[in-house]
């Protein structure tokens, strides 16, 4: 703990009782910030690892899926194919406000599946390789949300766990201990001013009591009789 540098004066302790105010408030806010972020964190970080199983069971499924149909139709083959299968994907990204922090919303949409099966001599393994990928993009893009909404709240966490630290233990102990000295200062000058003005009223009463004694002590001359003529 450290003491501002102000003068002690009313008009600074004022402001210092405000300001003081307004950083309790502040780290009052500033917790139930941190409670907030630190419970969406945890909800998301456990959405998380469940999508981080669901998307390596799939990509292990695609990737077997395409080792099979590479095997069956030969990798030039299956390359033409796969040159002539057009799908419009689209990704569409929006964001939701949590405790202050923007956090993103991945939507990913693809055409319309079409069986592939029958044509420019494809079999089921092309379909079923295009249905696991498919399946593996839209995870991939759940995750990708996730991950980055994990991200961002950690950071916003870091961010507010700092602004914490410095009220709790810079800020509000500074301002508290400055207005503890301004406090006695105050007092000190008020007893100083109460003492002088009692010194002064009893020299004033002692001045007058002198006055009056010297008035009352002051013989008064004798009358002289009158003399006839």
């Amino acid at each position: 703990m450290s003491r501002l540098n102000v003068a002690p004066t009313k008009s600074n302790q004022l402001i210092l009782k405000r300001n003081l105010q307004i950083a309790t408030g502040g780290f009052t806010l500033l917790e139930q910030k941190r409670e907030i972020l630190v419970m969406e964190l945890m909800r998301l970080l456990d959405r998380a690892k469940l999508v981080q199983a669901e998307l390596a069971v799939r990509r292990q499924k695609a990737y077997a899926t395409l080792r099979q149909a590479l095997a069956y139709n030969g990798y030039h083959h299956l390359r033409n194919i796969a040159g002539g299968i057009h799908y419009n994907h689209q990704i569409k990204t929006s964001t939701r406000i949590t405790a202050g922090v923007r956090i993103p919303t991945i939507t990913i949409q693809h055409g319309e599946f079409q069986s592939q099966f029958g044509f420019a001599s494809t079999d089921s393994l092309v379909d079923q390789t295009m249905v696991d990928f498919l399946d593996l993009l839209e995870t991939a893009g759940r995750l990708a949300e996730l991950e980055t909404s994990v991200w961002l709240l950690a950071r916003e966490l870091k961010k507010t766990q700092r602004r914490v630290n410095a009220l709790e233990q810079i800020f509000i102990p500074n301002y508290k201990d400055t207005l503890r000295y301004i406090g006695e200062a105050l007092e000190s000058k008020e007893l100083d001013s109460f003492f002088t003005m009692k010194m002064v009223k009893k020299k004033l009463t002692q001045a007058d009591e002198e006055a009056l004694d010297e008035a009352t002590e002051t013989p008064t001359p004798d009358r002289q009789p009158a003399t006839s003529s």
